[in-house]
């Protein structure tokens, strides 16, 4: 009987788990969820405004729908946007944020922010997301949540032994 119990605790933490983890990316896209072709991103540079750097608060800037934005003059005009994007840029000991809307697909795309150092003490992290808002986190693909949530549901676990 005592078993049951444990097992019935550690479904019950499992799935606070999941439902916590899967409703963290979407906290600021259930504002528009009426129009889910929408893509809506945070557009800022935290050189211009310092409100876009982290840590970001989305209720002080604005977003946009990057669906009636064109897109860069460099790019195919008739690319459409398929990402938010988010990149922090580090030279000599300074942090830009960038966040914009994106055009051109990635493998890594929702699944891991790109690293990258350069010379001149030049550093980049690139981070895309598919999902409305995605783009107002610190981090877009960030596990601390779930490895926090999994080592105290190990502790409550052994607790009830």
């Amino acid at each position: 009987m005592k078993s049951n119990v444990h097992v019935c605790w550690l479904f019950w933490i499992i799935g606070i788990i999941v439902m916590v983890e899967s409703d963290a990316g979407t906290k600021w896209q259930k504002q528009d969820e009426r129009k889910p072709e929408r893509l809506l991103c945070y557009v800022c540079n935290s050189l211009y405004d310092t409100r876009c750097a982290d840590p970001f608060d989305p209720y002080t800037l604005g977003y946009v729908d990057c669906n009636l934005k064109d897109p860069p003059r460099h790019l195919n005009s008739t690319l459409k946007p398929i990402l938010c994007r988010k990149t922090v840029q580090r030279v000599d000991g300074k942090t830009r944020v960038v966040r914009g809307c994106g055009y051109i697909p990635d493998r890594r795309d929702d699944k891991e922010c790109v690293k990258r150092s350069g010379t001149h003490n030049v550093q980049v992290t690139y981070c895309a997301c598919k999902k409305s808002f995605c783009n107002g986190a610190r981090s877009l693909t960030n596990p601390s949540i779930s490895l926090k949530l999994g080592i105290a549901a190990l502790f409550s676990f052994k607790l009830l032994l």
